[in-house]
């Protein structure tokens, strides 16, 4: 049975792998997923702030097993400036353009046909943004609710809320959680929203994330027994 790692950066990440992406893959015949975070240091896990990081630990893997496929979760916003192609793609263009060539340079730096890279546009946080059932569900503050809502209104596709530093999918949500005197508590509140609104809504408003879905239940059930 071929094994799915998914490398992520940080928690948040690992328990929406675990709760979310878990169920939605033993749906597909992908039954054996494992969600690791980044090894920043010895006995230290979590976080994105250095390329050679991410890079140790794909190739690990892909050297100690050979019937596997890695890929990765990890956020464009504040990617580090070591990560292959980073130049390139800082020089400008739409943030599509940009990460494909992130992904372009990662891919012939692992050079390995069992890794699929996935960075995602713009940060975590953008699914949450896939419906308004989320927000309204989980947060008791009508108000509050109301304005995260109204900010799914004005984005079709939720990937598109941008990375400003002040504009970015959790910056927004914060910003309206402290107006209203409430702390957004990323790993716990990030992945209850995200179960409220169900995979399958996020997958069906945000392409490129189901895209990378999509090619990995492709590539693990490939030439399985």
């Amino acid at each position: 049975m071929r094994r799915l790692y998914i490398i992520v950066e940080g928690q948040t990440e690992k328990e929406f792998v675990e709760k979310s992406l878990k169920k939605y893959f033993l749906l597909h015949g992908v039954f054996d997923v494992r969600a690791i975070m980044i090894q920043t240091s010895k006995g230290h896990k979590g976080g994105f702030v250095n390329y050679e990081h991410l890079k140790n630990d794909i190739k690990r893997i892909l050297n100690s097993e050979s019937d596997v496929i890695v890929s990765t979760f990890v956020d464009f916003f504040k990617i580090p400036t070591n990560f292959p192609n980073f130049s390139e793609a800082k020089k400008g263009g739409h943030v599509d353009l940009k990460i494909d060539l992130l992904y372009k340079g990662i891919v012939s730096d692992i050079d390995d046909e069992r890794f699929v890279p996935y960075i995602q546009k713009h940060e975590f946080e953008a699914l949450l943004f896939s419906s308004s059932e989320g927000f309204e569900n989980w947060f008791d503050n009508q108000r509050m609710a109301d304005e995260l809502c109204e900010i799914i209104k004005n984005y079709n596709n939720p990937e598109e809320i941008n990375t400003g530093s002040e504009t970015a999918p959790s910056k927004r949500i914060i910003n309206i959680l402290e107006k209203h005197r409430q702390k957004y508590d990323k790993i716990a509140e990030g992945n209850l929203i995200a179960e409220e609104i169900g995979i399958d809504k996020i997958l069906e408003k945000c392409p490129r994330f189901s895209s990378w879905i999509a090619i990995l239940i492709e590539k693990v059930n490939n030439n399985q027994d």
